[in-house]
């Protein structure tokens, strides 16, 4: 090969290598900053379209300013922003990790397998424990699911099933933190699943986005008739024969109507929100629970062995894309939730429920909370 040919060559492997960098650029452009303001538009027939569309014309808009970079000045660029983006993942890494609760104390279910991508309907039960320095009444046992989105995607069985389970772990309070449903015409599905388990001392929910984008009065009244109490951004108090109390509160911002309400909080009683998005987190005084429970985010749905999710609907990006985190006193619990959304498959990402003990500060541990002879006392319901 002549040194005019060699010198050729060399030039197109230096362009085809600005090209992989540009393109790349692109794509973490899409992933890390317009795709966190495309996932959070209504759920129309278009969103599926221009969120679609967005990944392609980033990727498409990178490529040719790369192919015309030469001409413009703007090599270093892409360059840049891939900087960036590697210290935001990062800086990431590094709240995720500041933030991490300890891990589920047991599991039941499949493992995820490299050999087995779809995981759609690979159930995991989680179960963690939580020990309250201030609380001094019996172990409360909290079932979590959220986001079943009934659709005629799974059969319905598939969500009887995931109920079942949950009835079988006779739960103290069954907590579900929205999107029951993804389309209106599902919503009479809610009699046939949610029934077959209840909390001994209550069954309490929030509406997620598409909840609200369906029809958030009619899921609301449904849930109800199917015994779930629905709080929206209202707060009920469970009084327990032993004179202890729990305070469960519902926040559904940023998609719910009207302007969330403190409830006030008993010395010495236990606290949960119910949130659909773990993005209420860093909300002013979510602190003051013991437990904040979420879900919305899917665990990504697609998630790549060893790199996790690559997309999520969160302004806070994959920072708190599942399980358990911290926040000095107040736990955070996001599931992977129980269905899937456009597109209806889970990739390495199995759907979960939680199931979390909570353990009074002390030696003397016992399961069994009743309630008083008090009717729960409601506010802003």
């Amino acid at each position: 090969m002549t040194g005019a040919n060699q010198n050729k060559l060399v030039k197109h492997l230096i362009w085809w290598l600005s090209m992989l960098v540009w393109i790349a650029a692109g794509a973490a452009s899409y992933l890390f900053i317009l795709n966190r303001l495309l996932i959070q538009l209504r759920d129309k027939r278009h969103k599926s379209f221009l969120v679609r569309a967005g990944g392609l014309l980033s990727v498409g808009f990178s490529a040719l300013l790369g192919a015309r970079a030469s001409r413009t000045g703007w090599g270093m660029l892409p360059a840049a922003a891939l900087v960036l983006a590697f210290v935001g993942e990062v800086r990431r890494l590094l709240l995720r990790t500041r933030h991490r609760g300890a891990p589920p104390v047991a599991e039941e279910g499949p493992s995820v397998r490299l050999n087995k991508p779809q995981t759609t309907t690979d159930l995991v039960l989680r179960q963690y424990e939580v020990r309250v320095p201030s609380w001094r009444g019996p172990a409360v046992r909290v079932a979590h699911v959220s986001d079943f989105h009934l659709n005629s995607h799974l059969p319905l069985s598939y969500f009887q099933d995931a109920m079942h389970r949950v009835a079988a772990k006779q739960p103290d309070l069954l907590l579900i933190t929205g999107d029951f449903v993804t389309h209106a015409e599902f919503i009479p599905l809610l009699a046939e699943v949610l029934p077959i388990a209840q909390g001994r001392l209550g069954s309490f929910g929030v509406l997620g986005n598409h909840d609200t984008w369906a029809d958030a009065p009619a899921v609301r009244e449904a849930a109800n008739a199917a015994g779930v109490c629905m709080l929206s951004k209202g707060s009920v108090r469970v009084p327990l024969a032993d004179g202890a109390s729990i305070l469960l509160a519902g926040d559904e911002h940023p998609w719910g109507d009207g302007v969330w309400r403190q409830p006030d909080r008993l010395p010495g009683e236990l606290a949960f929100l119910l949130t659909h998005t773990p993005d209420n987190i860093h909300r002013p005084q979510r602190m003051m629970f013991d437990a904040v429970f979420a879900g919305h985010y899917h665990g990504g749905q697609m998630r790549v062995p060893g790199i996790g999710a690559l997309v999520m609907p969160s302004k806070y990006g994959r920072q708190y894309d599942g399980s358990h985190f911290v926040f000095g006193r107040t736990h955070l619990f996001v599931t992977a939730g129980v269905g899937s959304a456009e597109p209806p498959l889970r990739i390495w990402c199995q759907p979960d429920i939680l199931l979390v003990d909570f353990l009074p500060d002390g030696d003397d541990v016992s399961f069994g909370a009743t309630w008083s002879d008090d009717r729960p006392e409601a506010q802003g319901l």
